[in-house]
């Protein structure tokens, strides 16, 4: 059992379905929800790659392929420094 939210799976899993349509690389062994799922867990267990990677059914590299993706798609989404600071009301 995983204490991530539903939504915030599924909105991740949006984001990277987008990108594969970006990238027009739509094939992963897991699907985008998987994927999700796989990278969220990663900083909320105690688990190395190779074992969330086991019990997705990937290997360690692929886990760690799929958990750089997941990331590189989140900071697409994240605010720079200044509109974060226009957001404090700082800017």
């Amino acid at each position: 059992m995983l204490d991530v939210p539903h939504e915030l799976v599924e909105h991740v899993s949006w984001l990277i379905y987008a990108r594969r349509r970006e990238l027009n690389s739509p094939w992963r062994k897991l699907g985008c929800f998987k994927q999700a799922l796989l990278a969220l867990a990663h900083p909320r267990k105690n688990e190395t790659l190779a074992q969330l990677g086991a019990g997705f059914g990937v290997s360690e590299a692929t886990a760690w392929r799929y958990v750089d993706e997941v990331l590189d798609v989140l900071a697409s989404w994240a605010p720079g420094l200044h509109e974060a600071l226009v957001g404090l009301g700082e800017g």
